[in-house]
């Protein structure tokens, strides 16, 4: 079996997320059939606006689940996100096309999460029904804390 590791990008990014993500993201790697890397966790205003104006996101600044935290315990809620994107490296490039292989790393995120007692929501099935064909955005490597229990 492979062993993968974040690399320095992801890393940094990784460390702007809320420290459940964190932990999640943690184990994740080492139960991922694929490499990771970790695209995003807080964005600043000039950032989020970028990808508003350019569709990466459906929100401005600061509506988005990676411009805070709402976690009362966090010291800089404005410097942490509560979401964070992923993707699967395989063969020295993103799959974006392969949702399902996105689909499996949720997979693992969710399990993960389940073993931490704590909920996240994936953009690949917003409202959690099982059903990827029941919403117009997809974001297949999108994950973000529901409720930390």
């Amino acid at each position: 079996m492979t062993v993968y590791k974040y690399g320095e990008r992801s890393h940094a990014e990784l460390l702007t997320a809320h420290p459940l993500l964190q932990n999640i993201a943690a184990e994740v790697i080492d139960c991922s059939p694929y490499d990771l890397s970790i695209l995003s966790g807080h964005r600043g205003a000039v950032k989020q606006n970028e990808y508003f104006a350019t569709g990466v996101s459906t929100k401005r600044f600061p509506f988005s689940r990676h411009n805070k935290s709402d976690d009362p315990e966090i010291e800089f809620p404005n410097k942490v996100s509560d979401a964070l994107d992923f993707a699967p490296w395989i063969n020295g490039r993103i799959p974006w096309g392969d949702e399902q292989i996105f689909a499996v790393v949720a997979g693992c995120f969710f399990t993960i999460a389940n073993q931490m007692d704590a909920e996240i929501i994936w953009g690949g099935d917003w409202d959690a029904d099982g059903s990827t064909k029941d919403q117009e955005l997809m974001d297949w490597g999108h994950i973000e804390i529901k409720r930390a229990l």
